[in-house]
């Protein structure tokens, strides 16, 4: 902590009434209450010039000679330590941060803390509490502390997100009861999250999770909002650094990361990160190998343009596990033994994936930046399981389906913008335009067989895994090529209106078209969706209570088109989810630790309902059901997190989230009311806090640190609504040892308790998955 006279010190006397400024009891008159309250909040913001301005009395300003020497303290560097000077380094500004162009100003990578400066999102590079939606940031820090290697493992830490996992490395994720989409480097993807193979966690360097509607810069999406992961980019000087990790059921992971300038011109920097895991399940017969290797470069063709071109390359070997059976009709807990394993020994999901990016970054001067990022990923999928459709639990026996998928994704996206300040009537304002185009191709199929066409499949074991012959797999004769293409021209301004009082206000016009064509000889290649001209609106106001201190309102839409037509020909309007948030964030201890409270309600429109007053007489064929677009979803709650570092060596983060997701009209009259969305509980705690004991401020030698957290959820249902489980919590710890800034040793204990919970729920027959029983790992980490 900071003493003596320096203007940041928490320490520094305050200031007697005698020099303009009340003392302590003159802020105890009545009507100095809110003074009072503000003063508070200012300290914890930190900064003693706004924490004497909100209790100076109008009618007293500061003397001439106080301001002067307000001012020259503020200008002077040398009258600020050199910690503070780090800090007041970091741009403070909008302005600022686009005409430094920063990279260091929203990278986690590095800092050793959780503490968030700006997110890249909104493409303005903001800070955390200027942007007037929930956005949560996952630092590579945290992800070292809790030695976080893929994607599901991570998102199950930021706030407000719900993780459904698929038994071969691939996941679903929702937020306030909806999905969520993937942008890579801010460049919007279709189909890049959702039952996707991910990347290994080494290559980024942060996770931006914005929570809620992103149809502005998103496109086509579902209002969970959208998850940007931040690559990691090459270093200004030589830098390397490895780890190697062991825990339970065989669980191993290694990590070599290395980055640096090429040669002693600095023109071009590059970095290599390559990774791998090899480990077992605590349930039997699975196991994941796979490899992922990730390298970048930086060319500085100039002193205000930088190229980036990177290569990603992951290869996996993946048991595909389908989950356990309930009871069915009811869907009691049939109390299985958490090792249980259903399935055959052949069970896999091969997913070799390969990803090309290019990105060329100009700053123009004058704070304008511009930016165009490309990207171009392949996906080959090769996929054989069993599962089983029919349980007989007296007996233990199952009647199963043997199935097999092979197809190919590719993925193509480019998206280019412009931003920078606008001065305009003595206000400095920002604007941002652009425009993406993403197009994402799907060819392959798949085939299946069951005990009703071939009674081998009857009556099974359930513990026998070589009951089922390979052999058995059918041929895959029916396969598709599905192209969906989107493009869009999006634009916001960041108007001030008051020095503490911004606008923004922006929309979208988007087109969206998904053609489909069986891959058989003479096949006709049809337009599923063709929709053109769909506008998305975006209005938000954020004041500034106290410079860090804000309160913001915000309306955010999206859109999803769908192929259903009504009865006037025409396909129905797009599925329309619009959200209204307002709330409370902040930024305190020095700007070291972040705040959220914010409150949102969002309603999901124009779903489409069958009409069965109708015969079949719709769609391009006069032969389809018709819809009308009448379905509506509604979800609101509220959430509160706090991420940061509120004192040398502490961070941590932690958040609660209130969600109530309610059918309103899905054209079924007695689901009216009932909840929209399964494996998403009302009422959702997510805490995880970290604390190095330094035997001297910036110590790096002998260093201990502990570190635990919990999660705790109340109950939820599955894809069935009869699949259910109470409320859960489970605890994880940690404690580590740094013998020199060169090597350190952790040791995670996950689930303390051992506590026996389902982490995702399914139906009768499949997709019901325990969580982890207690377990360990062991991380050694090198830097050189």
């Amino acid at each position: 902590m900071q003493t003596g006279n320096n203007p940041g010190s928490f320490s520094r006397p305050l200031p007697e009434s005698r020099n303009g400024v009340a003392s302590f009891s003159s802020m105890n008159r009545p009507g100095t209450r809110f003074r009072k309250t503000l003063y508070a909040i200012a300290l914890l913001s930190g900064g003693w010039e706004e924490a004497i301005a909100q209790i100076t009395p109008a009618a007293l300003p500061v003397s001439k000679h106080e301001h002067g020497k307000a001012s020259s303290e503020r200008k002077s560097p040398s009258s600020v330590p050199h910690k503070a000077k780090a800090d007041d380094s970091l741009p403070g500004s909008v302005e600022q941060l686009l005409v430094h162009g920063h990279r260091p100003t929203a990278s986690t990578d590095g800092t050793g803390t959780y503490t968030v400066r700006a997110v890249s999102t909104t493409r303005m590079l903001l800070r955390p509490e200027d942007v007037p939606q929930s956005i949560s940031v996952l630092s590579t820090q945290q992800m070292k502390d809790q030695n976080l290697f893929t994607v599901d493992n991570a998102l199950k830490q930021v706030a407000g997100v719900n993780v459904n996992l698929y038994g071969d490395g691939t996941a679903g994720f929702t937020s306030r009861g909806f999905q969520l989409a993937a942008q890579y480097d801010g460049s919007p993807a279709t189909g890049g999250l959702q039952l996707g193979q991910q990347f290994d966690l080494s290559i980024y360097d942060r996770i931006e999770v914005l929570r809620g509607p992103d149809g502005v810069l998103q496109g086509s999406s579902a209002p969970g909002g959208s998850v940007n992961f931040v690559h990691k980019r090459p270093t200004e000087t030589f830098q390397g650094n490895a780890s190697f990790s062991a825990g339970s059921w065989n669980n191993y992971h290694a990590t070599v990361d290395l980055g640096g300038p090429i040669g002693n011109s600095k023109i071009v920097s590059a970095r290599l990160v390559m990774s791998g895991t090899d480990r077992d399940f605590f349930y039997k017969n699975a196991y994941d190998r796979r490899w992922t290797i990730y390298g970048v470069t930086d060319i500085h063709i100039d002193r205000r343009t930088t190229l980036t071109v990177s290569v990603t390359s992951q290869s996996n070997d993946t048991t595909r596990y389908m989950g356990l059976p309930r009871l069915a009709g009811t869907g009691a807990d049939l109390n299985l033994p958490r090792n249980t394993y259903i399935g055959s020994d052949w069970n896999k999901s091969q997913v070799p994936t390969t990803e090309v990016m290019g990105q060329i970054e100009r700053r123009f001067g004058m704070g304008w930046v511009g930016r165009i990022t490309g990207r171009h990923r392949t996906a080959d999928t090769n996929l054989q399981y069993s599962y089983i459709n029919a349980y007989t639990a007296s007996a233990r026996t199952a009647n199963y389906v043997a199935a097999r998928s092979i197809y190919g994704e590719t993925n193509d996206g480019v998206d280019g913008y412009l931003t920078g300040p606008l001065h305009l009537l003595n206000r400095t304002h920002t604007l941002m335009i652009g425009a993406n185009y993403n197009r994402y191709v799907y060819e392959g199929g798949g085939a299946s067989v069951n005990s009703r066409t071939n009674a081998t499949l009857a009556g099974l074991p359930i513990g026998d895994y070589s009951a089922i012959s390979n052999t058995i797999l059918p041929s895959i004769k029916s396969r598709s090529w599905e192209p969906t293409e989107q493009w869009g021209v999006y634009g916001q301004g960041r108007f001030q209106l008051m020095p503490s009082i911004f606008l923004t206000l922006g929309g979208r016009i988007s087109g969206y078209v998904q053609k489909s064509r069986d891959l058989v000889p003479g096949a006709v290649t049809e337009t599923s969706i063709n929709q053109q001209g769909i506008l998305t609106p975006y209005a938000a106001l954020v004041y500034h209570v106290l410079p860090h201190i804000t309160l913001y309102a915000s309306y955010t839409d999206t859109f999803s088109p769908q192929s259903a037509y009504g009865a006037d020909g025409r396909q129905l309007d797009p599925v329309r989810g619009g959200q209204l948030e307002g709330g409370m964030k902040g930024a305190l201890f020095n700007q070291m630790l972040s705040f959220t409270m914010a409150g949102y309600k969002i309603v999901q429109r124009n779903d489409a309902i069958a009409n069965s007053d109708l015969d079949p007489t719709c769609g391009p064929s006069h032969a389809e059901t018709c819809y009308v677009a009448a379905g509506k979803t509604r979800s609101q709650g509220a959430e509160v997190e706090v991420i940061g570092r509120p004192l040398p060596g502490w961070d941590i983060n932690a958040s609660y989230t209130y969600n109530d997701n309610r059918i309103v009209d899905n054209g079924t009259p007695t689901s009216a009311g009932l909840a929209y969305a399964a494996n998403s509980p009302h009422h959702l705690w997510k805490l995880w806090t970290h604390y190095r004991i330094e035997p001297y401020r910036g110590a790096q030698k002998n260093v201990w640190s502990i570190g635990g957290g919990i999660n705790a959820q109340s109950g939820t249902f599955g894809s069935n609504r009869l699949v259910t489980q109470p409320g859960y919590i489970t605890a994880s710890a940690q404690v580590g040892y740094q013998w020199n800034r060169y090597l350190a040793l952790t040791m995670n204990l996950n689930n303390i308790s051992n506590t026996r919970y389902y982490q995702r729920l399914g139906n009768f027959y499949y997709y019901n998955y325990y969580g982890e029983p207690r377990n360990f790992m062991f991380t050694l980490r090198s830097n050189f």
